[in-house]
This record gives C-alpha cells, sequence and structure tokens, in this order.
C-alpha cells in the first residue's frame, strides 16, 4: 500500500512565503531602480565627465544579479499565488524552489559584496585623488551604490530564509522510488 500524499502546507506558512516573495521582489525592483539610474557629472578643472553605473563593472556585475533575481521572484511569486490560490503544489516546484533559491541567493550575495568592496574603494580612491568633500557628486554616486548593495543584501537574507522554508518543505517529502 502507497503512503498517502504529504499535506499541503499550512495557511499560515504560504502566507509567510507569499510575504517573503513579495518582499524579496520589492528590494530587488529598487535596487535595480537605483543602479540604473546612478549617474554623475563632474566638473574637474573646466571638464565635465559623466560617469554612470556601467562605468563601474562590479555595479553593472550588481544590476545583472538583481535582474536574474528579480526574474527569478516574478516566477516563484507566481508559483507561490498559484499555490495560495490552489492549495496545492506541484511536484516540481519542491525542487525548483530548493534548488533555485540557494542559486539564486548566491548570486544576489556576491553582487552585493561587490557592491560594497567597489564603493568603499573607489570612494576612497576618488576623494583621495580628486580631492573632493563628502557633499560632492561623487559622494552621491557611491552612496547610492551602497544604498543598492544593501537592498541587494535584504533581498538576499529574505531569499536565505526562503531557502531554509523550501528545504524543510522538502524534507517533508516522502522519497518517491520509481
Amino acid at each position: 500500500m502507497a503512503p498517502p500524499p504529504p499535506s499541503p502546507p499550512s495557511v499560515m506558512f504560504r502566507t509567510v512565503l507569499l510575504l517573503l516573495r513579495v518582499l524579496t521582489a520589492a528590494f530587488l525592483v529598487i535596487t535595480v531602480a537605483l543602479v540604473s539610474t546612478n549617474t554623475v557629472t563632474l566638473d574637474i578643472q573646466g571638464t565635465s565627465i559623466k560617469m554612470h553605473f556601467n562605468d563601474v563593472y562590479a555595479y553593472r556585475y550588481m544590476l545583472a544579479a538583481a535582474v536574474i533575481g528579480l526574474g527569478y521572484a516574478v516566477v516563484q511569486l507566481v508559483f507561490t499565488i498559484s499555490q495560495f490560490a490552489t492549495g496545492t503544489i506541484h511536484p516540481f516546484n519542491y525542487l525548483f524552489s530548493f534548488y533555485g533559491d540557494k542559486i539564486i541567493s548566491y548570486l544576489l550575495a556576491t553582487g552585493s559584496a561587490a557592491g560594497f568592496g567597489v564603493s568603499k574603494d573607489l570612494k576612497d580612491t576618488y576623494l583621495a585623488l580628486i580631492d573632493f568633500d563628502s557633499t560632492d557628486p561623487v559622494d552621491n554616486f557611491f552612496s547610492k551604490g551602497y544604498a543598492s548593495a544593501s537592498l541587494l543584501l535584504f533581498a538576499f537574507v529574505s531569499l536565505a530564509v526562503l531557502s531554509v522554508f523550501s528545504s524543510l518543505v522538502l524534507s517533508k517529502r516522502p522519497i518517491q522510488v520509481s
């Protein structure tokens, strides 16, 4: 006799998953907006220099990580809303959530670390070479970098919590040998 199918997660558990998915997506949307609009115009001895986020490779990586994470978050949000509405979970979604949450959370963590590192190093270098003070546009440019790296870190944390939850849900599933 086959074991009975596992019961779907409780409504409270599904609500927490939904809220964490929405929170992750919100952090990533704000990160994408901040990074992609980050520009500064410097006036150095009469020469105007415009610096964009894409002039800094780590900011490009941070934006790519946030966009990929946002795509994943939207897909998982659709799955979670479907699961919440129907009360059933497709078996494929267990493994997709388990592995996807882990892979994307690592991507977000490395994007955040790259953003923090380059913001610190380049800000110190620019301020030492060009002799700006903290009210200048360079400081605002790198402060936006810090803010977007922080939001990416918050997205990582919420996705890491979701990863723990997906591990718990997967561990309660019976192993089916075919």
